[in-house]
Formats: C-alpha cells, structure tokens, sequence
C-alpha cells in the first residue's frame, strides 16, 4: 500500500503542474478524481487511496486521485471541464452546477463547520479572546474562510481593526501555523480535522463551532460529459464502498462524515449565496 500511494502521490505532483484536456466522452481508459486542495496532497491521496482500490476493482480501469495547487486553479479547471468526476466545498458545488453543468450525485450524512482551534495549553474560553489576535485560516476561497469571516464579522470582529488574518493554501498549513506559534488561533472546518495525521490531531483543541454554518463539507459530481451509465456507475461504486465494506465504513466514521446519501440539484439552490460569494472573489483575482 505504501508503494501504490507513493505513485499516486507522483501521479497528482506532476498533474498539477500540468493543465488537462477536457473531458469528451467515456471511452478513456482511466479516470480522475479531482479533490479541492483542503488537505495537503500527500494527506489526500493517503486517505483516498483505499477508495481507489475500491474504484478500479469494481470499474476496471485505472483511477488517480488529483488536485490543484490552490483552490483558484482548481476552480478554473472545474470551469473547463477538466475533471471526469470531482469532490468539492459546497459553493463550489453550485457554480460547477449552474455554471458548468456538473451533475451532483453524493454528499456526507454530516454536515462541516467553521471551528475555532487552538492548542491544547491555551486558555481560550470566549470568541472575544481572539480580539487583537492573528488568526489563521484555509485559502480565502475556501467555504470555511468565507463562513469564517461572515461569522466574525457578526460577532464584532473586523479584520484590520479587531483581528489579523493570515491566509494559507490548507486547512492542514493553517494549523501547523498555529502549532509553529506563530498565530494564536486557527479557524478551519471541523471534518478537515478529522481528516489530519493524528500527530496533529492530538497537538489541538476545538474550543468554538459555529453551527448555523453547517453546510455539505463536499459534494461528489460528475461531468456532464460522461455518460449517465458511467457516472451512476461510479456513484453507485463510490457508495457501496462507504456503506458495505469495512474499510470504507471505518474511514467514513473517521472522516466524521457520517455516510453518504444522494443530492439533487434542488438542494444546490441553497447553496446560491456562497456560490455568488466564490464566483465575485474569483473576478477580483
């Protein structure tokens, strides 16, 4: 297993630095998973890689994980096309929706959270003790950092006036920024730390969720120009290996996801005011 994730690890490295061709129908001999860039990829293909087994096993062919550097190329390369099958935040969801005709199959049980962290020994007891601090966070296009800010801004705390943000490509680079002391609190989705080494995990403590902002942490798409066959396929493939097999209920549970159930489109109307946010901060860029 480790050999076959360090492969995959190479397969994504050299992928992101590379743009791919638009998807045009089924006949490929493998297929691509891009995933946004909420975790290091390193952690990405390590947790994913089971599912992959899982997904050539039963589809036969070949299947890589990929990402992006960032969330803005990610973003971009939605728009294209770029990706047979994606999982991605919620307000990304909708723009690759209503944008990009994606067609959205699967989301988690349990909805993610914007999460206040700190680390173990700090004595944070209110969401005032940020006041006057320097607060770390995922990429300003994440839907966590967008939910952030929203949520401080109602609590009474202004970037530039009352608070400091850094910005960092991941959840995962917010918090080691805190464990580096350089920053005193971090604010990241609570799934995405569930999804961390443990190493990290045991070095931090969620001291403050915000749960009106609960939302699908990601939703599982396909593109529109696969045919709906295929896409049912991976669809049905993705969840049986999350609701019958030991390993991936094991790693559903670990993810704090809950399981998987099925979304419509319907239900990514919802999500339209985050998507506009997304799409304004991308024309700024």
């Amino acid at each position: 297993m480790a050999q076959r994730a360090c492969f995959k690890l190479i397969t994504v490295a050299l992928l992101l630095l590379v743009a791919r061709p638009s998807v045009s129908d089924d006949s490929k001999t493998s297929i691509e998973i891009g995933i946004a860039p909420f975790l290091s990829v390193y952690t990405l293909v390590q947790n994913y890689a089971p599912l992959v087994k899982h997904l050539e096993s039963r589809l036969k062919i070949p299947v890589s994980i990929v990402s992006a550097p960032d969330y803005k190329t990610f973003y971009e390369r939605i728009r294209k096309r770029t990706y047979p099958f994606i999982i991605t935040p919620a307000n990304s969801a909708y723009l690759a929706w209503s944008e990009s005709s994606y067609v959205p199959l699967l989301k988690p049980l349990i909805h993610s959270r914007p999460v206040v962290v700190v680390t173990n020994n700090s004595n944070f007891s209110r969401l005032d003790d940020l006041r006057n601090k320097t607060i770390s966070m995922s990429d300003p296009l994440a839907m966590t950092s967008m939910q952030g800010m929203q949520q401080l801004r109602e609590a009474g705390l202004l970037q530039g006036r009352d608070i400091t943000i850094i910005n960092m490509p991941n959840h995962s680079v917010a918090v080691n920024l805190l464990l580096a002391g350089e920053v005193s609190a971090a604010i990241v989705s609570d799934r995405a730390i569930l999804q961390m080494p443990a190493a990290i995990k045991e070095k931090i403590k969620v001291v403050y969720t915000w749960d009106k902002s609960a939302d699908p942490g990601v939703i599982y798409m396909a593109n529109p120009n696969l045919s709906k066959k295929l896409r049912e396929q991976i669809s049905a493939a993705i969840y049986d290996y999350y609701k019958n097999t030991p390993e991936g209920i094991e790693q559903i549970n670990e993810m704090g996801y809950g399981g998987l159930v099925t979304v419509t489109s319907g239900e990514l109307k919802h999500l339209a005011p985050y998507g506009e946010l997304l799409k304004k901060a991308l024309a700024k860029m």
